[in-house]
């Protein structure tokens, strides 16, 4: 009889899947076993109930994938299972238990690429033999047994994926040696069958899913073969391709080439970290930030790819003063979203050498992140906490760029976004979330808009361009031009989208909104497609007279 076997994992979100369950659960089938099954649960969901559906299987063997937003789940989930039932065999998998842990009383450990690990596993298991020492061992040196590459996905796999996030590979591993990054600890790097991977696209495409993301850590090393898997997936409108790449490889070649591909249907994430050129140094990140810069530049200029770009807070070596200096100059660059995160000691990350010489305090456990180190203190580590998220809701959000680049043209940045910040903790104690009519009139309020009829302008294009929206905030509605109405018509196009009255005539070129004076309110439609699709959602401004 064959054992009940199951793969399971706690994902951040429902819209996630866990693509490693799948590569086991395949490697398992190849060598025989046919009982394999998977489970995906949410960190949302209680301990108790994912036990209960766990348990439905009578598992005999069960595998669990360990991350960093469910390490603490995953260990309550073990202590629940093995109560409920003392025979049941146990196996941990993930970047959480790939280093700095040894094998308990409850569970085996398996380090790094788990396909032959595993499959080793179920041989003893099916012996009823214990692996023995040496093996166990050997289970715990990172970069061992690799195995080789075969894609995920299989057919009963398609109705799960309908409306999710679909996580593919072409490669593995990583030749550069960031030290903040657990791909340092890749000896090389493996690629996976080009017809393989694209009929396993076909297959997603044709399941439902519109997001695909890459998780090559660079993508880019070959780019003729990036290029050609570009040029091969624009025949899928309306899927969105997300992609992390390094910005130096991307060559003059490459970049014509990303000026011919659909506006919006690719997102570049770009690792900065720090424009600080010592701190590159000491992180051993290889970077000419001349040549970085221009191509980002460049791409932002094609308006074609959406560009991500990262910085990292709390690198060693870096003064506060330089991680603000980064930010302005990577924010000058205007990419469409800056994520701001913060240094995190991953278990089996080179950079936990630099602890004791930068005198760094951390969290014990996830996420693990700096608190303070001997160049940037507690009290201002908690402050770019704060900005961080103030940023987010501001700029990255996407909602308020016409108005952001009329305030910006007079004040820098990091002024900008902190008096943003001190206007929402003075009016909210910056706890809970903040409504979206809101959000608009604490921006209008901390830069007096509401009496500069240009900014008026450009908040009111802003709220009805940035999202899906048919009626105006109250305070935006009592400030419209005299002989226009509080009470908004509709727009003979779609009888939804308000026509509303503006002071100014307006031209919106990409990411600006020209402002030209009118002798007598303009009215306008803002008109969103019935479904977005793409990272450049981008609506359509009808002027309509009368």
């Amino acid at each position: 009889m064959q054992p009940s076997i199951g793969l399971i994992t706690l994902n951040a979100k429902f819209i996630h899947t866990a693509v490693s369950l799948r590569y086991l659960r395949n490697a398992a089938r190849r060598a025989g076993y046919a009982n394999v099954w998977i489970e995906e649960f949410t960190i949302h969901h209680p301990t108790w109930k994912i036990a209960a559906e766990i348990q439905k299987h009578r598992p005999d063997i069960l595998g669990i994938g360990v991350y960093i937003w469910n390490r603490r789940q995953c260990f309550e989930l073990v202590e629940v299972l093995k109560k409920q039932n003392p025979y049941l065999k146990i196996v941990l998998g993930g970047p959480e238990v790939s280093f700095e842990m040894l094998h308990g009383d409850d569970y085996t450990i398996i380090s790094g690429e788990g396909e032959a690990r595993f499959v080793e596993y179920l041989g003893y298991a099916a012996k009823n033999e214990a692996p023995p020492p040496d093996v166990l061992e050997r289970w715990l040196v990172y970069g061992g047994d690799l195995p080789d590459l075969h894609v995920p996905y299989t057919e009963e796999d398609w109705p799960h994926l309908k409306n999710r996030y679909a996580y593919v590979e072409t490669s593995r591993g990583c030749p550069y040696l960031c030290s903040f990054c657990l791909s340092a600890l890749d000896k090389t790097v493996r690629y996976f069958d080009d017809d393989a991977v694209r009929q396993q696209i076909e297959d997603i495409v044709k399941a439902g899913v519109g997001k695909v993301k890459f998780v090559d850590r660079t993508f880019n090393l070959q780019p003729r073969r990036m290029r050609d898997l570009m040029q091969w997936l624009t025949q899928f409108p309306g899927v969105e391709f997300h992609f992390e790449v390094v910005g130096d490889l991307l060559n003059d070649g490459m970049l014509e080439f990303l000026d011919t591909v659909p506006p919006g249907m690719f997102q570049f994430e770009i690792g900065i970290q720090t424009a600080t050129d010592p701190v590159q140094q000491t992180i051993q990140r290889k970077q000419n930030n001349d040549n970085l810069f221009a191509t980002i530049r460049q791409l932002i200029a094609q308006d074609r790819v959406h560009v991500h770009c990262d910085l990292i807070f709390g690198l060693p070596g870096e003064t506060y003063e330089q991680m603000m200096q980064s930010f302005e100059e990577v924010f000058a660059l205007r990419p469409h979203e800056v994520q701001l995160g913060f240094l995190k000691f991953l278990p089996g990350a080179p950079v936990k050498d630099q602890i004791e010489k930068e005198q760094y305090r951390y969290l014990s456990t996830p996420p693990y992140e700096v608190i303070a180190n001997r160049l940037v203190t507690a009290e201002q580590f908690s402050y770019l906490k704060r900005f961080t998220e103030m940023f987010d809701l501001f700029y990255n959000s996407q909602r308020f760029r016409f108005t952001l680049e009329h305030i910006l043209r007079d004040r820098s940045p990091l002024e900008v976004f902190d008096r943003l910040l001190a206007h929402v903790e003075q009016h909210t104690g910056f706890h809970g979330g903040i409504s979206l009519d809101r959000q608009y009139l604490f921006l209008a309020e901390c830069f007096d808009l509401l009496d500069d009829p240009v900014a008026l302008d450009l908040l009111k294009l802003d709220y009805l361009y940035h999202q899906r929206t048919f009626h105006l905030p109250e305070f935006m509605r009592a400030r419209l031009p005299e002989n226009g109405s509080t009470k908004l018509r509709t727009w003979s196009g779609d009888r939804k989208t308000p026509l509303v009255p503006f002071q100014h005539e307006i031209e919106v070129d990409r990411w600006q909104a020209h402002l030209a004076p009118a002798r007598a309110p303009v009215y306008y439609a803002v008109a969103h497609a019935p479904k977005g699709a793409g990272y450049f959602t981008r609506p359509a401004v009808h002027r309509v007279e009368g």
